[in-house]
C-alpha cells in the first residue's frame, strides 16, 4: 500500500536529555519517521516531531524552532 499523504519527519528532544552518559541538548534529532500526520502515532515522552520533507535535519543535527514574530 502506498500512501500519498505521507510525508517525512525529524523527531526531536525537547529538553536537554543525558542517556549512556551523553548529553544531549534540547532540539537534538533523535530519529526521522515517514508518518502519514492522522493515524494513532506519538513521537514519544520528551521528543516532538517537524515535518522536513528536504532532509534539512538529519539525526544528530539540532533542530531549533522558529522564533520569529510578526507585529
Amino acid at each position: 500500500m502506498t500512501d500519498t499523504n505521507a510525508q517525512v519527519y525529524a523527531v526531536y528532544l525537547t529538553a536537554a536529555a543525558t542517556e549512556a552518559g551523553v548529553a544531549r541538548p534540547a532540539g537534538y534529532v533523535i530519529n526521522r519517521v515517514v508518518w502519514d500526520g492522522t493515524s494513532a502515532w506519538t513521537p514519544g515522552s520528551g521528543s516532538a516531531i517537524v515535518a522536513d520533507p528536504d532532509g534539512q535535519f538529519p539525526i544528530g543535527s539540532t533542530y531549533m524552532a522558529s522564533t520569529a514574530t510578526t507585529s
